[in-house]
């Protein structure tokens, strides 16, 4: 700032033909100007400047010195830029979202260079640091340009009603609130998806999420089969949808994957005359619990059940057969590895048991890259969800949505 207000100074006196040493005021005034920007830049932006020394966030470079035949090492402490405020792309969606996720950034810089792992593994430090992990703010770190970091802080909202009008989106799956905004999945790229969670974890509610999607795609969807073998009443309320059948008895489940399965087979074989790679037509079928299979003591009609669910997770991909299995808990007696293994997008909601937490890939600390909170403790609706195709894993907040609203999108649907 000094060097710029003699500049200026310079310029002033050489435009206007004056001497310098008659109008030192001038250069006086710019110094002045110049040194109360830089006291408000440190007493507004102090614990961001301060923080890479509190932190000792460091580049270091190495040399030789002609004194000394060994290598020295100078240490290059990263200096803050610039924090500011990130925006929606679209209009809409920042209204929407703007008091939800609260989202700001800060940039830091190195001479040398930035140890992007030193940010990544000290996340924890940074939000006590700055005050903001009692405040339930999460913290993602990106690299920028060469030698500088971008740490992007967001916190998302604990409860949010759905909003129809935000968020809707024709040919898209509507999956909550992330990190970026309003998370969707292209309907295109749709795949089997396996869903965890202990009860009173937003199971229920995200089933129901997909359920609206679903009726909102219904142009794209042949038929959708709604099962629940524990007596409930969460999908028995959609049985009067033309497109749509519900499900309660296991013989009855036995013999519908029974004709899914031979649908498969033909859709199959009408791709392959056509030389479709994939079909645009959806056949789905959501499973309320899963693990109530195996509390029928008939076994040889739970190995047939197992034996074509596991054809359809290897075979129904391609022709749009897919599989969208709810269950609390998942281990090798309430979904055999074949099935699991091929259930590629997950869903993971609040749990404490370690089979389930391992199911989503959640190895090698990548838990504490995606999120501070522990699993056991994520509020309800909040999920580590994995994309499928790109194994991507976002962490979600999914809306709740009222009875009304969804006995409202029933009786739109209905047709009895």
């Amino acid at each position: 700032m000094g060097f710029l207000a003699s500049i200026v100074y310079g310029i002033i006196i050489y435009t206007n033909n004056q001497d310098y040493i008659q109008r030192l005021d001038l250069l006086y005034l710019s110094l002045a100007i110049g040194w109360t920007l830089v006291t408000f830049f440190y007493i507004r932006f102090w614990k961001y400047i301060v923080m890479p020394y509190s932190l000792n966030f460091h580049g270091v470079f190495s040399h030789n010195t002609y004194i000394q035949t060994r290598n020295r090492r100078t240490l290059f402490l990263d200096f803050f830029i610039n924090k500011y405020k990130i925006k929606s792309k679209s209009i809409l969606e920042g209204v929407y979202l703007q008091k939800m996720l609260d989202k700001f950034a800060l940039e830091f810089s190195n001479f040398t260079s930035i140890d992007i792992d030193n940010y990544r593994n000290n996340k924890e430090k940074i939000l006590h640091y700055l005050g903001l992990i009692k405040k339930d703010y999460e913290v993602s770190i990106y690299p920028i340009r060469k030698k500088s970091v971008q740490l992007v802080f967001y916190k998302l909202p604990n409860f949010y009603k759905y909003n129809y009008f935000a968020t809707i989106k024709l040919n898209t799956i509507f999956l909550g609130i992330y990190e970026n905004g309003l998370l969707y999945r292209d309907l295109a790229t749709l795949d089997h998806h396996l869903v965890i969670g202990e009860s009173g974890s937003g199971k229920s509610n995200f089933m129901q999420l997909l359920n609206i999607n679903f009726l909102l795609n219904h142009k794209k969807i042949k038929k959708i089969f709604m099962i629940d073998l524990k007596g409930g009443v969460e999908l028995k309320r959609f049985e009067n949808i033309a497109f749509i059948e519900f499900v309660s008895t296991i013989e009855r489940l036995d013999s519908l994957l029974s004709e899914v399965v031979e649908d498969m087979k033909q859709t199959q074989e009408f791709m392959l005359q056509k030389n479709k790679r994939l079909n645009d037509i959806f056949t789905l079928i959501v499973f309320d619990e899963f693990g109530a299979i195996s509390s029928y003591p008939d076994k040889k009609l739970r190995d047939s059940i197992f034996q074509k669910l596991a054809l359809i997770s290897m075979q129904g991909r391609s022709s749009k057969h897919l599989l969208f299995m709810f269950g609390q808990k998942i281990d090798t007696t309430t979904l055999p590895s074949n099935i699991v293994n091929n259930l590629q997008s997950r869903v993971l909601l609040k749990t404490s048991n370690d089979n389930n937490i391992n199911t989503i890939d959640l190895k090698d600390n990548i838990r504490e890259k995606i999120t501070q909170v522990e699993i056991q403790d994520f509020p309800i609706g909040r999920a580590i969800y994995k994309n499928g195709q790109t194994s991507e894993k976002y962490l979600t907040q999914f809306p709740f949505i009222p009875d009304s609203m969804l006995n409202s999108f029933i009786s739109t649907y209905s047709t009895k």
